[in-house]
């Protein structure tokens, strides 16, 4: 808009034959009011133009993002990254107590900072399964004793003891699982023994832990030959006694129940075996 206080101004001179003083007030009035608007007029301009950024035009920048209805077009909020994944999750000040008293159709209850977390489509599709008010627990447990999954859908699970965990309550939602020392595992060690021969006359290979072939704890059986340890089902070198000594391959399998166990090679008189095992108290 053009400076309008630019054009000259006409009022009564003081020797034209009127009253210049009082004929000029509302002149000045209006040369006044005119300034007024001029200012306000320049004002708004300089914001418009400020406003106008790369676009060109005020206009052009607002057709970017509205419709001729005013509505936002989905172009421009595509472009602005209107994606759960574009925002940061949420977070509020509340506690879960004061969350829980907001009315959630009352709008004015909403706290400024509204929480939510980031979710996958997979994950929105797994929540929509979900029945409103559901309160069925779905639990699948894989058991190597009967070598399958069980699947608890609508059952009610129950917790019982066993020699090693003791349940309790600890408050209405909350269940703790002590560990216990069971009875079963009470055993004896034996170290350093020297096995009986299973047979008479004795093979050298076919033995008992003692003279009465006591049944040991499973996988407790350790045999050593000449100061070597075997492992069951596998093989080592084991040396003689002599000079250059000699290695062999010793293995052993063992039979827990029985109380005895057999070497894959006959010994000589001369080699040294010695057994350590445990015997249970139960």
């Amino acid at each position: 808009m053009p400076d309008i206080s630019l054009i000259p101004e006409v009022k009564y001179e003081p020797l034209q034959p009127y009253h210049w003083i009082y004929d000029n007030k509302p002149i000045e009035n209006l040369l006044l009011s005119l300034d007024s608007v001029n200012a306000a007029v320049e004002w708004n301009t300089q914001a418009i133009t400020q406003a106008l950024g790369s676009a060109g035009t005020l206009a052009a920048r607002l057709n970017q993002s509205l419709e001729e209805n005013g509505n936002l077009k989905a172009t421009a909020i595509d472009t602005a990254l209107h994606n759960i994944a574009a925002h940061a999750d949420g977070s509020v000040s509340m506690t879960p107590s004061e969350i829980s008293l907001i009315d959630p159709d009352d709008t004015y209850s909403l706290p400024t900072i509204v929480p939510f977390v980031r979710m996958l489509d997979a994950e929105r599709a797994k929540l929509m399964l979900i029945s409103p008010g559901a309160t069925a627990l779905k639990m699948e447990f894989y058991s190597d004793a009967i070598s399958s999954t069980l699947l608890f859908e609508d059952e009610t699970i129950e917790f019982i003891d066993s020699d090693t965990i003791i349940w309790s309550i600890e408050s209405a939602n909350k269940i703790k699982a002590s560990m216990a020392f069971p009875a079963s595992a009470a055993h004896e060690h034996y170290y350093d023994e020297i096995p009986v021969p299973a047979v008479v006359p004795p093979n050298y290979q076919d033995y008992k832990v003692n003279s009465i072939a006591t049944p040991f704890v499973e996988d407790s059986l350790r045999i050593y030959i000449n100061g070597v340890r075997l492992t069951e089902g596998t093989s080592v070198y084991v040396p003689d006694y002599s000079t250059t000594p000699t290695y062999t391959l010793v293995t052993y399998s063992s039979d827990y129940a029985s109380g005895t166990f057999s070497l894959d090679v006959a010994l000589t008189s001369s080699d040294v075996i010695r057994i350590d095992y445990d015997l249970s108290l139960v």
